[in-house]
């Protein structure tokens, strides 16, 4: 880290640093993704659902920690914009699948690429040393 973000941490828990990182991580994203038709919280639902594959909107509101209506709402636009569809179940009509859409695979993985980009940016500002130090870090933190 430079001397000026080392001397705005140095006396702040993890929590504190990891929110921070987490703020200057979105502002750097939201400004990267100015032109792009996704927000970022579209962007992490995106995600979710790319990592799952088939979701349900329970899990999308139980994952978000909305209400299912907010979550319909979030879903409504990700589907006029046409990034995800909603499937029934063939077992139970009650039952709703949310999938990525078949043209939105593309424009998601150009999206997570960028931000992959400016992950790797933002870690630069590190000497090779403490980027070990992370990586060996991070990985203890890792679920089995």
């Amino acid at each position: 880290m430079n001397g000026k973000n080392t001397k705005k941490t140095k006396n702040q828990g993890l929590d504190e640093v990891l929110i921070m990182f987490r703020h200057a991580m979105t502002a750097s994203l939201l400004e990267e993704a100015k032109d792009s038709k996704c927000s970022l919280s579209h962007f992490e639902v995106l995600m979710y659902i790319a990592e799952k594959g088939k979701v349900t909107m329970k899990d999308i509101s139980t994952w978000l920690h909305i209400t299912p209506p907010s979550a319909s709402t979030l879903i409504d636009v990700l589907i006029s914009k046409k990034f995800v569809t909603r499937t029934q179940s063939d077992k139970d009509r009650r039952t709703v699948y949310i999938e990525l859409d078949k043209g939105a695979h593309k424009a998601f993985y150009s999206i997570h690429k960028r931000k992959i980009s400016l992950f790797k940016k933002m870690l630069s500002k590190l000497e090779q040393k403490d980027k070990e130090d992370l990586a060996r870090i991070l990985i203890k933190c890792i679920p089995n």
